[in-house]
This record gives C-alpha cells, structure tokens and sequence, in this order.
C-alpha cells in the first residue's frame, strides 16, 4: 500500500514567504499522518491568476537555489517523504511552470516543465521538452503532469507505457471549466488502468474561484477518496498499486491498443 498526501492548498497571491512557511507545516504534518508523499498544486507558492500577478511574475520565480526548493528539499529530508512542488522555475532567462520532484532524502530528482500552457500562460511562460519521466520511489513508480496536460490523452498514456502506477495532476483549475475536473480524472485513470491523484487550489484571486475537491480514481475509474469543496485541507489515502495488474486483465487497454493507425496531415492552422 502507498499512502498519498494532497495539499488543497490556498495560496496568497505574491506572498511567497507565507505560502512557503505554510507550505512547511504541511509537509511536516503530512509525514506525520505517515503518509510516503505530498504533492502541491500548481504554481501553489506564488499564486495563479497571472492577469493580476503580471510582470512581478519575474521577481516571484527561482532557480536551482531558490527558497521554496531549498525549503520543500529541508522538510523532505527531516521529515523522509517525498514532496512535489509546483512553482515558477527559472532556467537561463526562460521561465516554466514547472514540478519540483523531490525524494525522502531531499534530493532533487527532476524539475518537469509542463507541455500544455493554457491561454494566457503562454504570454509568460516557456512550453516543456516532453519529458514524461516515470519516479522509481519505495511506494511505487509515478508520474507527474500539471493542470492542462491533463486535457491531452498521450501525457498519462506515455506515463503509463513508461511503466507509472500512479500519475500526480497537479492543477489550479477553477470553476469556468469545473465539469472537465470531473471528466478527465477518472477517464485518465480507466483508459491507462493506472491510479489517478489530482490535488487543486482552494481559494479565490480576483474572478478565478478554485474549488478543491481533490481526489483519488482507481485503474477502473472508481473514485476512493475525495476531498471538500471550498476548503483547506489535506487529503490523505491509501492505494494498492498491486492491485494494478489484476485489474489490467479486465481491462487490457495497454495490452490490446494498436500503433498503426494513419496520422493525420492536416495543419493546425486549419482546425
């Protein structure tokens, strides 16, 4: 059995500082509850809404020596878990909305940049190099998206062929689009036959209202644990990912899918 940790986090927006300290706490609390990872949502230190963050965005990013990584990699390691930070990350003078992977020995493992920017996250952002990496931990292997990749079957589908038993979505996904949320999670997790933990912001910044609930889908698409709307909290629960290889004789998508099917050459100008 894994134990999972997902921090419905609700940021204040520009305060670094704060969201890190709570960011800490967190942490601490979910190693605690024993729980073998946590996982944040996206861009949970500085903030989303990038209509009123703007260009501050560019003093709210950090490098490879940053304080929110040298913080999350400090409490990993006291505290042995495994943690994922999303954050602004910065790389010779590109920034990316990014993952910060990191092991119970506080270790960075990886920083993946996301490969879907939704709308306005294109104006600031970097697109990612299609680096679906799958984490060989002592709980399992896992893979990590953020928010919109989510939209796009092939991202979960490379992580499962890569070998991934649970995929982390780590989202800010506010409630405009709230019936995709409900959507894509548990397709996700049935058409891969893998475990699906997305984990929100809670909160609101100017018109975006992020709702929470976030929640754990089975490799059936079954949901097995959620959490509240509109609050603060971590979810915590426990999942058997040895329960994946059963399951997949039921469903032997992986097994049966087929490569040969004719691409197509239409432009993208034209859809």
């Amino acid at each position: 059995m894994a134990k999972i940790a997902l921090a419905q986090f609700d940021s204040k927006i520009n305060d670094v500082g704060a969201n890190d300290i709570k960011m800490a706490r967190m942490i601490a609390d979910a190693a605690k509850n024993e729980a073998e990872i946590i996982v944040f949502p996206e861009l949970f230190s500085m903030g989303y809404n990038l209509d009123l963050i703007g260009e501050e965005l560019f003093n709210l990013t950090e490098g490879a020596d940053g304080t929110t990584i040298s913080i999350a990699c400090n409490e990993a390691k006291k505290n042995g878990i495994y943690v994922i930070i999303p954050i602004a990350y910065k790389e010779e003078e590109k920034i990316y909305n990014s993952a910060v992977i990191i092991d119970n020995d506080g270790k960075v493992l990886n920083i993946y940049y996301k490969n879907n920017l939704w709308d306005i996250e294109q104006k600031y952002f970097e697109y990612g190099g299609h680096d679906y990496r799958v984490y060989d931990a002592p709980f399992g292997k896992f893979g990590v998206i953020i928010c919109y990749d989510v939209d796009f079957p092939e991202t979960c589908r490379t992580l499962a062929m890569k070998g991934a038993e649970i995929i982390f979505i780590a989202a800010a996904w506010a409630t405009t689009h709230r019936n995709l949320w409900d959507v894509f999670l548990p397709a996700r997790a049935l058409e891969n036959t893998v475990f699906i933990a997305g984990v929100n912001r809670t909160g609101i910044e100017g018109d975006l209202v992020y709702f929470g609930d976030s929640k754990v889908f089975d490799p059936t698409g079954e949901l097995v644990a959620r959490a509240g709307e509109n609050t603060e909290e971590t979810l915590f629960c426990e999942v058997d990912l040895s329960s994946i290889q059963e399951i997949r004789k039921d469903f032997p998508y992986l097994r049966d899918m087929r490569f040969d099917f004719p691409r197509t050459t239409k432009n993208k100008k034209d859809i």
